[in-house]
């Protein structure tokens, strides 16, 4: 049997922060199910904003040479993703947000990273913290689970997450990475998390297709992508 390979992508600035303390709880439940694990903090990585310009869909690939092309190889090498980031103004934090925008048409269109399974974790003062984990997660394949964490206390503010103090939590976050590595062995059919990725394979089949042939010049990658996976 092939061993099974996490990468785990950290987007927060503070990149030894809450975030990153929930994430490598869930990497203990990885390593456990015996599983090899890579880590990326996005701080500091060549990554660009996406250009708006659609020329993805016409060739298949970004005009834009940066991070991202390693960042999706990493992704293709590897069975399931733990995506990490904070909850700024409710929504997942610049750097996440720029990678979700510069892969969102080839997931939408191509489905890009289908095969994969994926953990969203996020953090947050007092915000809202499951939508972000979800959004992080759905956009990297079908998601295994999510846990997140809000680091307010009334009486004493900001605080750090640890084990000691917050044993549920870390037992909650260790069983979702063992729970990944389950999933992509027994790669069930039927899951909640799996509702968003059925819905987006439903709609390429039964609306995104006849766009995409209608307008052969502009989808010429996404068809050829559709070809080679046999969807045509």
């Amino acid at each position: 049997m092939k061993p099974v390979k996490i990468l785990f992508i950290n987007s927060s600035p503070n990149i030894n922060g809450n975030t990153a303390t929930l994430m490598h709880w869930v990497e203990k439940g990885v390593n456990q199910a015996n599983a090899s694990t890579e880590w990326i903090d996005l701080k500091g990585k060549d990554i660009h904003y996406c250009l708006g310009c659609n020329t993805c869909l016409k060739t298949g690939k970004c005009v834009q040479e940066d991070y991202i092309q390693i960042l999706k190889e990493k992704i293709h090498a590897s069975d399931g993703v733990v995506l990490g980031s904070p909850v700024y103004e409710g929504h997942p934090c610049a750097q996440m947000k720029t990678v979700m925008d510069r892969f969102a048409l080839f997931c939408l269109y191509m489905g890009i990273f289908d095969d994969k399974w994926s953990v969203g974790v996020s953090t947050s003062g007092i915000a809202p913290t499951a939508r972000t984990a979800k959004d992080c997660s759905e956009i990297f394949g079908k998601r295994s689970g999510i846990i997140t964490s809000k680091t307010v206390k009334m009486k004493t503010g900001y605080f750090n997450l640890d084990q000691q103090s917050c044993p549920k939590l870390y037992l909650k976050a260790y069983k979702t990475g063992e729970k990944l590595v389950s999933d992509i062995l027994a790669n069930p059919m039927f899951s909640p998390g799996l509702l968003k990725s059925k819905w987006i394979a439903f709609l390429r089949k039964n609306f995104l297709k006849k766009l995409i042939l209608k307008n052969p010049d502009i989808f010429a990658g996404v068809i050829e992508e559709w070809k080679r996976k046999h969807w045509l």
